[in-house]
């Protein structure tokens, strides 16, 4: 079931895509597959695999490259971390900032506990679209509406994978 979603609505030109998600496993359950950033090809749509960068595997450094069935690979880096709780991850290429039509991205994954045995899960991807005044209108017209789709995607994805197992291709 998606619970709301959220348009844009940050400040200093920062845009916001944003799904919630109920999941019917408790929040340590949730939190242990959450946490498994070696996970991520099991629910994310398009991605074929993942590939641990840093010895880290877990908390505020760690760092993971996914490799896109589009054949762009995409590095993954955490900056932020509350144990049990979620993390925020940096978009990126390697040195390089993240993929167009990005200036900065980050992307969010929360939980908290639901009702019983239910688990709130908050996705929600935080980015600057570039190309300036272009890139702000791209982002309002047409990008902004194709994030909060794919935020939606993956939310039933991971609920899907998380309740049952079931693996996206």
């Amino acid at each position: 079931m998606v619970l709301a979603q959220v348009p844009r609505s940050q400040p200093d030109g920062w845009s916001e895509a944003r799904s919630d998600f109920v999941i019917r496993l408790g929040q340590p359950e949730v939190w242990e597959k959450l946490q498994n950033l070696r996970l991520a090809h099991h629910y994310v749509p398009g991605v074929e695999n993942v590939e641990m960068l840093t010895s880290r595997e877990t908390g505020v450094g760690a760092s993971r490259r996914i490799f896109q069935d589009s054949g762009d690979p995409l590095d993954e880096t955490v900056v932020e971390w509350e144990e049990g709780r979620g993390f925020v991850i940096r978009l990126h290429r390697g040195a390089e900032g993240p993929p167009p039509p990005f200036e900065r991205a980050r992307f969010r994954y929360w939980i908290e506990k639901g009702e019983g045995e239910e688990t709130h899960l908050s996705l929600t991807i935080l980015y600057q679209p570039s190309g300036g005044r272009v890139g702000e209108w791209v982002d309002e017209m047409i990008l902004n509406s194709e994030m909060s789709k794919r935020m939606r995607e993956l939310g039933v994805s991971m609920r899907d994978y998380y309740e049952a197992g079931s693996v996206v291709r």
